[in-house]
C-alpha cells in the first residue's frame, strides 16, 4: 500500500487528533505492523475489538470500530455506525489518489472466470491489476485499491453481494469507467426472494458510473436481455442464442482442451478467436471480456487474439492429469447452472468413464430440493456414468440421477470410495458450493493416489 496520511484515509468519517502516514490495512490482528490500521470487527465467532489493545502494541496508528474500547486511548479509536461502511470508505478515499480506469465486474455466475478473461484481454494494452481471488465484497475489493501503483492503468474488480445495497457501496467507492453483468441466477434467493429483485441489485454496478460508461450484460439470460437500462448511455449484450445481441459467437468447435469461435460484431465484423478452456459457458465468459474491452476503444481484433492468453483461476475448472485420470477441480463455488455447465465441461473433455463427485449447493431457497434433483437429472440426460455425492442436498442430486448414484454420509467416506473405484482413463469432476470444503476430497484422493 502507497503510504497516505490517515486524515485522508480516514476521510468521511472521521478526523484524526494525531495526523500520520499509513502504509497497511486489515481486519487481521496477527496481519498489523507498524503504521497499520486496525479493523475491529465484531463477527459470529471472533469479536476484533478484544484484539484491539495487541493491535495498538503492534504499531496500529487507529481502531476502527462501533463499540467504545476501553483498553484503547480515546484518540485513537473511530467509532463508527458500521466498520463495513468505514472500509468501503476507505478504499474509496484511495481510489480517489489514482487516475485509473477501472472494470467492475458482477453477476450470479462466472464472475471470476470472466474477470481472468478480461484481464487477458487488456493487460497486455497497459499495466493492469485485478481482483485476488474472490477479494469482492467490503473487505476484499478495498484491499485490491490498497495495492494500486501510480504505474497502473486498468483494474479489472470484482464485487460480489449479500443484499441490496450491497454492489451499489462498492460501485461508489470504485467508480467503473466499464461494467460486465454475467447473469441474473437464483444463487441468492435464500435472501433476496426473487430474481427480480436479484437483477435490481445486480443492476447497482451502475450507480458509481458516469453517463460515459459503458455497461455489457449477457443478452443470452432471461432478465438481462429484457432489462430497461437507461443509464449509462452505452449499452451492450452479448450472446449465443440471442442473434440480435450487439456481438454473437456462432461456429464454435471444441478440440481438446480449446474452444475456437467466431465473433459476429454488429460494429467490428468476423473474428475467429481460439480460447485455452472448454464449454459454451466459457464462450460467453470469453465473449463478455471481449466486448467490454473492445468497447472501451481497443483494436477489436486485438483483443480477441488476448483472449487466448486466459489462466485458471483457483479450483475454476482446473484440470490436473494424475495415474492416468482426468480430474476436474471445479470446487469454488455452485449454483444449477453451474452444475450443469461442469457436466457439459466434463463431456467435451472425456473420453473414458465419467463421474460427477457433487454437493450441496447453498442459498437456493425453498426450492432447493426440486433444484438439486434437476442436476442429477441432467447429468443422467447427458450420459453421465456415475453419480457420488455428500451432503444432505445432494442426496436430492442422486435421487434426479437414479441408478449408479451413490450419497455418503461423510466427505472421508466419498474419498475412500473414489479411490478405490476410479480407474485409469475416468474423467472426473468434482463442485459444490465452498463452504462444503471439497477441496480436502480432492487432496485425500491425490494423496491415496500416490501411496
Amino acid at each position: 500500500m502507497n503510504a497516505i496520511l490517515l486524515s485522508q484515509l480516514v476521510k468521511g468519517f472521521a478526523v484524526p487528533k494525531n495526523d500520520c502516514y499509513i502504509n497497511h490495512v486489515t481486519s487481521d490482528s496477527r496481519d498489523v505492523v507498524e503504521n497499520s490500521v486496525f479493523l475491529a470487527i465484531r463477527g459470529e465467532r471472533v469479536n476484533g475489538e478484544n484484539y484491539a489493545a495487541s493491535a495498538i502494541e503492534k504499531g496500529a496508528k487507529l481502531i476502527v470500530t462501533e463499540n467504545h474500547i476501553d483498553n484503547v486511548p480515546d484518540e485513537m479509536q473511530a467509532i463508527v455506525p458500521n466498520v463495513l461502511d468505514a472500509s468501503i470508505q476507505m478504499g474509496a478515499n484511495v481510489r480517489d489518489t489514482f487516475d485509473i480506469d477501472i472494470i467492475g465486474v458482477t453477476g450470479s455466475m462466472g464472475k471470476t472466470t470472466t474477470k481472468e478473461f478480461i484481464y487477458a484481454a487488456i493487460s497486455p494494452f497497459a499495466k493492469t491489476v485485478k481482483t485476488l481471488g474472490n477479494r469482492n465484497n467490503e473487505l476484499g475489493m478495498p484491499k485490491t485499491i490498497y495495492g494500486f501503483t501510480q504505474d497502473d492503468r486498468f483494474a479489472v474488480l470484482e464485487m460480489g453481494m449479500e443484499a441490496l445495497g450491497d454492489v451499489h457501496k462498492l460501485s461508489l467507492a470504485a467508480r467503473p469507467k466499464a461494467a460486465v453483468i454475467t447473469c441474473i441466477g437464483i444463487s441468492h434467493l435464500e435472501r433476496l426472494k426473487t430474481r427480480d429483485n436479484i437483477l435490481k441489485a445486480k443492476l447497482e454496478i451502475v450507480d458509481g458510473m458516469d453517463e460515459t460508461g459503458v455497461l455489457v450484460a449477457n443478452g443470452d439470460d432471461e432478465y438481462l436481455s429484457k432489462a430497461i437500462i437507461t443509464h449509462p448511455a452505452n449499452v451492450y449484450r452479448y450472446g449465443i442464442e440471442n442473434t440480435q445481441a450487439d456481438v454473437v459467437a456462432k461456429d464454435i468447435e471444441a478440440v481438446g482442451f480449446t474452444t475456437t469461435f467466431t465473433i459476429c460484431d454488429k460494429l467490428y465484423g468476423e473474428i475467429r478467436c481460439t480460447i485455452p478452456t472448454v464449454g459454451n459457458h466459457n464462450v460467453m465468459n470469453a465473449l463478455c471480456a471481449y466486448t467490454v474491452v473492445s468497447r472501451m476503444g481497443f483494436d477489436a481484433h486485438t483483443v480477441a487474439a488476448n483472449l487466448a492468453g486466459y489462466t485458471v483461476s483457483g479450483q475454476r475448472q482446473k484440470m490436473v492429469h494424475k495415474s492416468d485420470i482426468l480430474f476436474i477441480e471445479d470446487c469454488y463455488n455452485a449454483a444449477p447452472d453451474s452444475m450443469k455447465a461442469a457436466v457439459d465441461t466434463m463431456k467435451i473433455v472425456a473420453t473414458g468413464r465419467t463421474i460427477a463427485v457433487f454437493g450441496d449447493m447453498m442459498e437456493l431457497g425453498e426450492d432447493e430440493f426440486a433444484l438439486h434433483r434437476g442436476v442429477g437429472e441432467y447429468a443422467k440426460e447427458k450420459g453421465v456414468d456415475c453419480m457420488w455425492t455428500w451432503g444432505e442436498r445432494a442426496a436430492h442430486i442422486c435421487a434426479g440421477f437414479g441408478d449408479d448414484a451413490i450419497n455418503f454420509e461423510t466427505k472421508d467416506q466419498l474419498g475412500d470410495y473414489i479411490i478405490e473405484n476410479i480407474r485409469p482413463g475416468d474423467t472426473i469432476v468434482f463442485k459444490a458450493s465452498h463452504s462444503r470444503r471439497f477441496e480436502d476430497i480432492i487432496e485425500k484422493v491425490y494423496n491415496g493416489l500416490e501411496k
